[in-house]
């Protein structure tokens, strides 16, 4: 279990359990998309994106971003899952694996912007 609250662009390894319908099931990576500033504030939940490694071979932007084997130490090419926007309980991260390079940082940044539809701000 981690014992800090979780950070703002950092993989973890969250238990998912149990899997219903689409939503990915099982402990798996999940990128941290809430600013640290709310879990620091004492929330319970926390803003996650779930990873694949089922990718997709042609481009699905915004709905994926491609993120490297070797980034975090992940042993296989991955696919953030943009369309699974999750608020997870702090109790279920088990594992911090790391912080997203920045130029992966900006390509969630652009791939939640235009999902979310918040070109108009």
């Amino acid at each position: 279990m981690v014992k800090s609250t979780p950070k703002r662009w950092h993989f973890y390894i969250v238990d998912l359990e149990p899997r219903i319908g689409t939503k990915p099931g099982k402990q798996r990576p999940c990128l941290v998309i809430q600013p640290s500033e709310f879990s620091e504030a004492g929330l319970q939940s926390t803003v996650i994106l779930p990873l694949t490694t089922k990718v997709l071979s042609e481009d699905a932007f915004p709905l994926r971003v491609k993120i490297p084997a070797g980034t975090c130490g992940l042993k296989k090419e991955s696919d953030l899952l943009i369309d699974q926007i999750l608020a997870w309980d702090n109790a279920l991260f088990r594992e911090d694996l790391g912080q997203l390079p920045e130029a992966l940082q900006d390509e969630v940044k652009k791939a939640l912007i235009d999902f979310l539809d918040l070109t108009w701000c």
